[in-house]
């Protein structure tokens, strides 16, 4: 039998119970009994969704407990550090359909209720049946229970299937702003292509498995992870379901979940369970949980792109036309609105040269001081740091990179990264600060025709290449020294008259 307890009472017949600050009787531990392990799931789901497990998981357990009657239930104990938290639990226990009681080792007394707001104690304790652990003091009567077994907490959280939630493989712009992909390895370069070639930033790492579920499929031995940023709704809608292909939600700095499912437990409030060395990944559709050995070393994806260009890789321009035969992302130049980059050059075709030879002569010095160009095959390259635009010939080139030059208007897909493209084409980046001339070479991707390259130190200034060569004489020259050659001049005075300035009216008198 249970007796209501009195606001300031300090004397219990149930050991080791006391009271808190509050005046409620409380012992060290909580105990919640249910009938069996579906009460336990859905409180642990209760709780987790109000506040966090990591502060209980340390001191719960869960028995499987039975009767002398050899009726079995489940008891969950956990730390009771104050009458606040046992508050929570045994909210979320009435509503599981679970009964709580406070205690410390072996007697339990029921928690308090509307009835009695600062607890119960009991009559008289009575002595347990031999063979008996625990003992609920209900209000009706009391109850002894046997341990028969325990459950680890852990284990029953992982064991969990999640929960297809309808709608949810639709993500907004922060949840597609960093997800996992597991590819078979047969997959993956092929994936690697594909998100490449839209231009999605992704990292890879081969994974290996800690703890393999038993319900991974054959052939997946060798599974690729990707770690892609930014993922369009577009091309997420076109990898989901794709046979081999997994897409998962991180919900934790080492924890992911399959994109449409939800784990039944908030798994942010049991992080303590999950080890800090370690990758969790919980699949829905194969209803299965498989642990990464860590840490993951992600690589840029883009480094494992294999790169050729539309006809041929970048040759000089008095070099030969063979071209090299390469499998990969085929590189061209597609239109597009964005804002031109900075304008450094202009190819001018062989059939523009006399007009730029006019122009020459044409515009002032000071617009075209600075101006280099080099005489290729495919035509004359004007090179310029600024002002190339003041000639109206040919086709403007803007610098994408040091050293790359594209035609304005136009860019490079797939738009892959700067330094992965130079490798690609054995270009070497100059630095971002300094002048053109510090580069080996500048490589241009003209409309038409190969890509090529032009040495740098084969550039001449435009002023030199302009004036043509003349062919000046040597004049010939003679000796003074041996006197006045034949038919040298006469110097004569003569009187010029009064009026010398007027003129000559006639010969001179003799």
């Amino acid at each position: 039998m249970l007796e209501r307890v009195a606001l300031g009472q300090t004397r219990f017949a149930i050991p080791g119970v006391a009271t808190d600050a509050r005046g409620i009787v409380l012992g060290k531990l909580g105990a919640i009994l249910f009938p069996s392990i579906d009460g336990v799931v859905r409180w642990l789901r209760l709780y987790a969704d109000e506040d966090s497990l990591d502060d209980l998981l340390p001191g719960m357990k869960i028995l499987r407990v039975v009767s002398p009657l050899k009726s079995r239930a489940c008891l969950l104990l956990l730390p009771a550090a104050s009458s606040y938290i046992l508050d929570r639990a045994a909210r979320c226990a009435r509503l599981a359909g679970g009964a709580t009681y406070t205690g410390t080792s072996r007697h339990f007394v029921a928690y308090r209720d509307e009835r009695s707001p600062y607890g119960y104690d009991v009559v008289d304790l009575g002595s347990p049946p031999a063979g008996s652990e625990y003992v609920l003091h209900a209000e009706e009567a009391a109850q002894a229970y046997a341990r028969e077994a325990e459950i680890d907490v852990g284990q029953l959280i992982f064991r969990m299937s999640l929960r297809r939630v309808p709608g949810a493989e639709k993500l907004d712009t922060e949840a597609r702003a960093s997800l996992y992909l597991t590819a078979a390895g047969g997959l993956a370069p092929g994936l690697v292509r594909y998100l490449l070639r839209y231009r999605v930033r992704a990292e890879v790492t081969l994974l290996a498995f800690e703890k393999r579920s038993a319900f991974a499929a054959p052939g997946e031995e060798q599974t690729v992870l990707l770690r892609v940023h930014e993922l369009p709704e577009r091309l997420l809608g076109s990898l989901r379901g794709v046979p081999g292909l997994c897409l998962l939600r991180p919900v934790g700095d080492n924890i992911a979940v399959e994109v449409g499912y939800t784990h039944p437990i908030a798994l942010t409030s049991a992080s303590s369970l999950f080890a800090r060395e370690r990758f969790y990944f919980f699949f829905g559709a194969a209803d299965r949980l498989d642990i990464i050995k860590g840490p993951l070393a992600f690589s840029a994806a883009e480094h494992l792109g294999e790169l050729h260009l539309h006809s041929g890789t970048p040759r000089a321009g008095n070099a030969s036309s063979a071209p090299r035969t390469g499998v990969g992302v085929e590189i061209r130049l597609v239109p597009t609105l964005a804002a031109p980059r900075r304008v450094v050059a202009s190819l001018v075709g062989w059939e523009e040269a006399p007009r730029l030879k006019k122009l020459v002569y044409t515009l002032p010095p000071v617009l075209l001081h600075g101006h280099q160009v080099a005489i290729t095959e495919r035509g004359l390259l004007l090179v310029a740091t600024e002002g190339v635009d003041a000639v109206p010939l040919g086709t403007l080139l803007s610098e994408i990179a040091p050293g790359l030059l594209i035609p304005v208007g136009m860019d490079l897909v797939p738009r892959v990264p700067t330094e992965v493209l130079a490798a690609a084409i054995e270009h070497e980046l100059g630095d971002d600060k300094r002048e053109v001339e510090v580069g080996r070479r500048l490589t241009v991707f003209p409309h038409d025709g190969l890509p090529f390259f032009v040495s740098v130190a084969k550039l001449q200034p435009l002023e030199r290449l302009a004036v043509a060569r003349i062919q000046v004489p040597e004049a010939a020259t003679s000796d003074l020294a041996g006197g006045a050659p034949p038919g040298s001049p006469r110097i004569v005075n003569d009187k010029v008259g009064r009026f010398s300035l007027w003129g000559f009216h006639g010969e001179p008198a003799k």
